[in-house]
């Protein structure tokens, strides 16, 4: 018995991101956390290097929708995250998207006063 069956590819991606998530149950929590850091990491150093400095709660409030959005995706249907620990999974999203744009929207950036 094999530790981890391939996906079939020819059903779409998203029957294969179904099949990952049915036989790695920590695929989806690893998929949201990775988006959230790409979007965070990628983005601020992009901006520090054009302009020497990083807004980092925008970044974080960029990263939290982005996840909060792919959350809310892969619950939908079939979904990749079910029952209630999808529920669970996308309250801790939805709470990290708020407490990122309560974070941005009482920092001051650069050049305020």
């Amino acid at each position: 018995m094999p530790l981890f069956t391939q996906p079939n590819l020819t059903s779409g991606v998203d029957q294969a991101i179904i099949t990952t998530a049915q036989s790695v149950p920590a695929f989806p929590i690893m998929m949201l956390i990775f988006t959230f850091l790409v979007i965070l990491i990628g983005g601020a150093s992009s901006q520090k290097r054009r302009l020497g400095t990083a807004d980092i709660p925008f970044w974080s409030v960029l990263a939290g929708l982005a996840t909060t959005f792919e959350a809310l995706i892969f619950s939908l249907g079939e979904g990749v995250i079910k029952g209630t620990t999808g529920l669970t999974i996308l309250g801790i999203v939805i709470a990290i998207t708020i407490m990122c744009a309560i974070w941005f929207f009482l920092s001051k950036v650069r050049g305020e006063d």
